[in-house]
């Protein structure tokens, strides 16, 4: 390995390093989201807080296809059952951020995640 071999390697390593900081502040140390609005064919259906000092409690709202049925745990916010046939949302898993949504397309569903983005 030549000296600048070396060098590059450093620069490297200490912009990975930095990245990974990041990653770990903004999943860490910034805030989370305040409230999450739930819409149908959008249309505000219900605004749910997110507190970490309340319990678990899930919402059922009627969509396009059939039911869903949201779960609200603390800070986090996930869909657990839905009438789509391909259970992306799902997949999704839960949220907490502002500026996070959690789409199903074929039942018209939207989660979005209100507050200040960062």
């Amino acid at each position: 390995m030549t000296s600048m071999d070396k060098k590059i390697a450093v620069i490297v390593l200490l912009l990975a390093v930095l990245m990974g900081v990041g990653v770990l502040y903004w999943r860490y140390v910034t805030p989370s989201g305040q409230q999450a609005t739930i819409l149908v064919d959008n249309r505000p259906v219900e605004t749910v807080v997110l507190d970490p000092a309340v319990g678990m409690r899930q919402v059922v709202v009627q969509g396009v296809r059939g039911e869903s049925v949201i779960e609200i745990a603390g800070a986090y916010i996930r869909i657990i059952a839905s009438a789509c046939p391909d259970k992306l949302c799902i997949k999704m898993g839960r949220k907490s951020r502002p500026g996070e949504v959690i789409v199903c397309l074929p039942n018209r569903v939207v989660i979005r995640i209100d507050g200040n983005e960062q």
